[in-house]
């Protein structure tokens, strides 16, 4: 641990706010390019956030349990590309991370104001079902509510769970080593090659 703070809390954002950028977060884990860290954590519902600069020079990782906020960097000091992005590099740190700690599940509780409502592949809410069901920030739900009939869209739509998301390719070494084969300096080679 690089830094730790205690500070004392105050509210920033409104509560519903919050309550919805987490949830979007924990679907990132769950169903976006950090689902790998969700197949291996499915009680713990974290949140997170992947990130990749240009031509692959920094990844990071914005993760989040029940009681702790931990972000990792992964990048060169030359500032060359690392051949990683997001989570392979940033993603497997805090995954590494994770199982020398005892992490909290991350249970959302929603806030007023929040309702869960069903969305059409229009992207239209649907008071009567649905495609998905979206949580959203409003005191009047029915207000919200498309009374047409849903239409269907190509499967590349966002609200199509049987899609799953496109994650960048990982360039792989023509050689690929055995993984951890000399503790943490091989896989440290590992994430950046041999250069």
């Amino acid at each position: 641990v690089l830094y730790q703070s205690f500070p004392q809390a105050e509210r920033a954002v409104p509560a519903q706010a919050a309550y919805l950028t987490l949830w979007t977060m924990q679907q990132v884990v769950q169903r976006g390019t950090g689902r790998q860290l969700g197949a291996k954590y499915p009680n713990l519902h974290l949140a997170g956030k992947t990130g990749t600069t240009n031509n692959n020079v920094d990844t990071w990782f914005a993760g989040i349990d029940g009681s702790t906020v931990t972000i990792t960097w992964v990048g060169r000091d030359n500032n060359q590309p690392t051949k990683l992005y997001g989570a392979s590099g940033a993603m497997s740190i805090y995954q590494r991370y994770l199982a020398n700690q005892t992490p909290t599940p991350l249970n959302l509780v929603p806030p007023e104001d929040i309702a869960d409502m069903g969305v059409d592949y229009d992207g239209n809410f649907v008071c009567s079902g649905g495609m998905r069901v979206l949580p959203v920030w409003t005191s009047d739900p029915q207000s919200l509510c498309q009374q047409s009939e849903m239409q269907q869209q190509p499967s590349s739509n966002p609200f199509d769970q049987s899609s799953q998301p496109q994650q960048q390719p990982q360039q792989q070494p023509a050689q690929q080593e055995q993984k951890d084969s000399d503790g943490v300096a091989g896989w440290i080679k590992d994430m950046f090659g041999s250069n």
